[in-house]
């Protein structure tokens, strides 16, 4: 299988240039053949008025969210999107694709820890998402809890000490413990990475390092989906620049 999934990823799968910009190199991934079935991101569904993320009651429940999808499309929900408002804001603990004209409980964890109170009836889309690091501790947790047949559950403690960490990292700080604030606080920052790094023209993916050292690899199956989460799953990889550690020179990683 494992030979296979290699095979089939060299055919249809093509490297663009690899560019650095300060602490950041990104290598563009393009794929020659689009298939499987179509999807729009979680960004357009919520702006597109037929996708509705709520609590699952008045009262609410931290680790699960309901979904109504009463659009035409499938919807493509990444691991580590934010979701903003209602109670207290949340990330999704799986990458989900949920079809069109369906319903589900989502599970999710608390990005937000000192709020438990509606700012909104719905979620929205924070444009934000968790950082690599953060993702990867988040993800273990949960990868453990499906290995206890408990469900996609993260540690929720965990997360939040992964959020103090992220405030501690850039020095900034929230009344509600949110890790959307961090992000709000680095906006200029990170701008100047979306500026140096745009999405090209068919772009469906990246590889990127972070000091030298590969700090992960993000792909979707189409461009255009993929030209909606770019800025995002950009903007998160250079969150994590404080915490990462140096590695060699990256032409020298990637050739």
């Amino acid at each position: 299988m494992e030979s296979l999934l290699r095979k089939h990823l060299a055919e249809k799968l093509q490297l663009g240039e690899l560019k650095s910009y300060k602490e950041l190199a990104v290598v563009p991934l393009f794929i020659t053949e689009i298939a499987g079935p179509g999807y729009v991101t979680l960004k357009e569904a919520l702006a597109g008025g037929g996708l509705t993320i709520s609590e699952v009651s008045q009262g609410g429940s931290v680790p699960e969210l309901k979904l109504i999808n009463d659009s035409a499309s499938n919807v493509l929900m990444l691991d580590g999107e934010e979701l903003a408002g209602a109670k207290q804001n949340r990330v999704l603990n799986t990458t989900i694709l949920v079809a069109a004209g369906s319903s589900a409980l989502i599970p999710v964890s608390c990005t937000e820890q000192g709020r438990w109170s509606y700012r909104s009836a719905n979620f929205e889309d924070s444009d934000v998402c968790m950082s690599p690091t953060m993702r990867s501790r988040k993800n273990a947790s949960v990868s453990f809890s499906l290995s206890e047949s408990r469900g996609y559950r993260s540690d929720q403690g965990e997360v939040w000490e992964s959020i103090g960490e992220l405030h501690s990292s850039h020095r900034t700080h929230s009344g509600t413990s949110a890790m959307k604030d961090a992000y709000e606080a680095r906006r200029e920052d990170i701008s100047t990475y979306q500026e140096a790094f745009p999405c090209q023209e068919g772009q469906c993916g990246m590889a990127v390092l972070i000091k030298g050292r590969v700090a992960g690899v993000e792909m979707v199956s189409r461009p255009t989906a993929y030209s909606q989460l770019h800025g995002k799953l950009l903007s998160s990889y250079a969150m994590d620049i404080p915490q990462s550690r140096p590695g060699v020179d990256c032409k020298n990683v990637w050739t």
